[in-house]
C-alpha cells in the first residue's frame, strides 16, 4: 500500500507540476509534459543519488548515547520506485508528443 502511494503521490506531483508549467508558459499540456518529467528526473535524482545534498547534510545514524533498537523500522519512502515513475512519466509524455506532431515529422 506505501508503494502505491510512493507511485500515485510522485505521478500526482509531476502532473502537478506539468499543469503549473503549461499555465506559466501558456502552452498545452502535452508540449510542456516532457520538460515537467525531465525537470522531475533531475529533481528526484538530487535527492536520491549516492552522495547527495540530502544524505550529505544529515546527522550521523550513530553516537555514543544512541541505543539498540530491536523494533524493525518501516520504510515510507521507495526512492527506485519514485525515480522509475518519473522515467516512466518522460517516456510517455515523449511518445505522446511524437504521436500528437508526427505529422510535422513526415
Amino acid at each position: 500500500m506505501i508503494k502505491l502511494f510512493n507511485f500515485a503521490g510522485t505521478a500526482l506531483a509531476i502532473i502537478i507540476f506539468n499543469v503549473m508549467l503549461m499555465l506559466i508558459l501558456n502552452a498545452g499540456f502535452i508540449e510542456v509534459s516532457f520538460f515537467a518529467g525531465i525537470a522531475s528526473i533531475v529533481a528526484i535524482r538530487f535527492f536520491t543519488a549516492p552522495g547527495n545534498y540530502a544524505k550529505a547534510n544529515r546527522q550521523p545514524a550513530e553516537s555514543s548515547l544512541s541505543t539498540v533498537q530491536f523494533e524493525e523500522k518501516k520504510k515510507y519512502l521507495y526512492p527506485k520506485l519514485i525515480e522509475g515513475t518519473s522515467i516512466a512519466y518522460t517516456a510517455l509524455s515523449l511518445a505522446a508528443v511524437f504521436i500528437t506532431y508526427y505529422e510535422y515529422l513526415t
